[in-house]
């Protein structure tokens, strides 16, 4: 890809007098050679950009690199972002078209370019969009539809009616739709309830390896346009995550929960049923969260508070035996007053 290219998905242009090349990739400084770019997102790297081999550094923008041929733009590190996405291989997983192994039912409807690992199963009714890439090992059930430019990697299991839109991508281990955690209690023994929901998957979702989507019990579980989830996160029956949430890793949602639009959940951050996370709220990771939170607030802790609160109540903890020290004093003062 020529640098000019590059320069142009970045929104900028070629500095005065360098001349036009070919790049062949990105990587880091330090493993940069003269064929490729790397970026500078922060200054503790300007060294390491200093003495690298690069044939260019995407910077911020007046912040300029002696000696480097440098792209401005106004964040370094979402353009390394858009950069590596130019970059990156979108070869089919197994090769091109459908394995021999494969086993795929003849009412499944396959879009143009779409490639199937080895031993992966298609089910009856399945819809699949133009170019999708399926893995090996994939078990894809009945009646389930998936877009176009999905990447379903190796070992994913996709249930039964799943509706998944364009550009998702489906890591290794990940099972979506599965049974939600519903019981009744009769006489001290738990009864199955069923589900008869299924999960929508909006368009550019990514899901990490190993998580888990439940399937509503009659409506949708729903992620919606953009969402984020980290590897080992479980999402349960009913929740609704809104557009562009990030959720770090083994995170865990409660049933019927709704998550706002932007919000950031930090790892192991867990969360009771039937509550509300406002748009733009932040959850610290191992937070607890049996409340509501509303719009734009920042909580953490176990169980969650607001954040400042807790980081005061932190820091009051640590003047704790101080302060023991000082009751005891002034309880000895106090005595020697009574008896006088």
């Amino acid at each position: 890809m020529k640098l000019s290219a590059i320069a142009m998905a970045l929104g900028t242009s070629l500095p005065p007098g360098v001349t036009d090349r070919e790049i062949a990739g990105i990587a880091s400084p330090q493993g940069a050679d003269g064929r490729q770019i790397t970026f500078l997102a922060k200054k503790d790297f300007q060294a390491a950009v200093a003495s690298s081999r690069c044939a260019a550094v995407i910077v911020r923008k007046g912040e300029a690199v002696p000696g480097k041929v440098c792209l401005e733009t106004v964040d370094p590190y979402v353009g390394y972002a858009k950069i590596a996405q130019v970059f990156e291989d979108l070869r089919p997983l197994w090769g091109k078209g459908s394995a021999p192994s494969a086993v795929i039912d003849p009412t499944a409807e396959i879009g143009t370019g779409v490639s199937v690992g080895p031993l992966t199963v298609i089910g009856t009714k399945v819809r699949i969009g133009e170019r999708s890439r399926i893995g090996a090992h994939c078990v894809i059930e009945s009646e389930t539809v998936i877009g176009a430019d999905c990447r379903i990697d190796s070992g994913a299991v996709i249930r039964s009616k799943t509706v998944i839109g364009n550009r998702v991508i489906i890591q290794s281990g990940a099972v979506i739709g599965s049974d939600g955690f519903g019981n009744a209690r009769e006489n001290n023994r738990y009864v199955r309830i069923p589900c008869f929901g299924n999960v929508v998957i909006e368009d550019d979702v990514d899901i990490g390896a190993g998580s888990m989507i439940d399937r509503g019990n009659f409506e949708s579980t729903v992620l919606r346009q953009g969402a984020k989830l980290d590897n080992l996160v479980h999402v349960a029956h009913n929740v609704i995550i809104g557009e562009d949430t990030a959720i770090a890793a083994q995170a865990g949602i409660s049933g019927s929960t709704r998550i706002g639009k932007r919000v950031m959940i930090g790892g192991q951050a867990g969360f009771v049923g039937h509550i509300e996370i406002g748009d733009d709220s932040f959850i610290g990771a191992k937070a607890g969260v049996s409340n509501d939170v509303k719009q734009g607030e920042k909580v953490t802790g176990y169980p969650a508070r607001d954040i400042m609160t807790l980081r005061r109540i932190e820091a009051s903890e640590a003047r704790l035996p101080e302060l023991l020290k000082e009751v005891k004093r002034l309880r000895k003062e106090i005595e020697a007053l009574k008896r006088r």
